[in-house]
Order: C-alpha cells, then structure tokens, then sequence
C-alpha cells in the first residue's frame, strides 16, 4: 500500500506567515494528476511573487516544480545568480544551507527562504566557524581560500571564494 507523503512547507513573509505548497502527492501519482498538482503548485508561487530554485541533489518533484513555475535547477551558484535575476521577491531555496546564505548574499533586498532549513552539506559542517577564525588568527601572514561550500560566516573571513 502506498501511504501519501505530504509536500508542504510554510514562508514567513513581513506580512506574517503563508502557505505555499499545501498538497499530498502519492508515491506513485498518475501522471496527469501529477502534472495537474504540480500546475496548482506553480501558480502559488507565482500568486506569492516567488521563485523556486532547486539543486541538481534535491527530489525531483521539487525540480519538476521549479522549471513548472519559471525557477530553475541547477549548482548552488547559478541557483543564487538566478534568483538574484530574477524579479520574484522571495527566492524559495530547495537545497542545503549554505545554498540559501549565497542566495541572501547576492540578494539582500529580497526574501529568501528554504524548503528544509535543516538541511546540511558536509563539506560546510567540516569547516565550523570557530576553528576556522582560530586558524586564520594562528596564520595571519596568510591568504585565506575556503570552498564555496561553506558557510557565510566562513566566507566572511575568507580572502578568496572558489567554486569548482
């Protein structure tokens, strides 16, 4: 038997907090059900003046979804430039947390905002804040390079940013 899952999560806006995605999804939708739900979904967001980018990584509901409502899937990088281009207010990020800080980052005026704010990568939690700053204050005769995959604490304290 296949049970529902159940696909929502909440934004909070200025105006207070709204729902964005309010549906259930069987594990095995019939297709043109599924493309049917995913519309209703792609014409919330747009009604909220929201983007949805989304990682190559992350369920592919969520990536049918974001190319249905104008979003797009991609590496973190040109998931933050896009919607930095793009005229929604709100960026809705469905990926790790240090997808949605480099989004903020190259957005500051607008909303950002995550599918799953727990979410984690790895490669960020490998590198916390605190020992990094205590490296930096042993090599201070030193330029810094940290990966793009950290957090934006850890960029904040970085010489140089790279990505692959």
């Amino acid at each position: 038997m296949n049970l529902p899952q159940k696909r929502e999560f909440t934004v909070t806006t200025p105006g207070g907090q709204c729902r964005i995605i309010d549906a259930t999804i069987p594990e095995r939708t019939d297709p043109a059900q599924r493309e049917a739900t995913i519309g209703r979904l792609a014409e919330k967001l747009k009604a909220q003046n929201a983007v949805l980018v989304s990682h190559y990584y992350v369920d592919g509901e969520l990536q049918d979804l974001a190319e249905a409502s104008g979003g797009i899937v991609a590496d973190s990088l040109e998931m933050a430039r896009f919607g930095a281009k793009h005229p929604a207010e709100t960026i809705i990020v469905a990926g790790v947390r240090f997808m949605g800080e480099t989004a903020k980052i190259l957005s500051p005026e607008k909303n950002v905002r995550m599918v799953e704010m727990g979410s984690e990568c790895s490669l960020d939690l490998s590198c916390p804040e605190d020992e990094f700053a205590e490296f930096i204050a042993s090599h201070p005769e030193r330029e810094v390079v940290v990966y793009a995959n950290t957090s934006a604490a850890v960029k904040a304290m970085a010489d140089w940013v790279v990505t692959s």
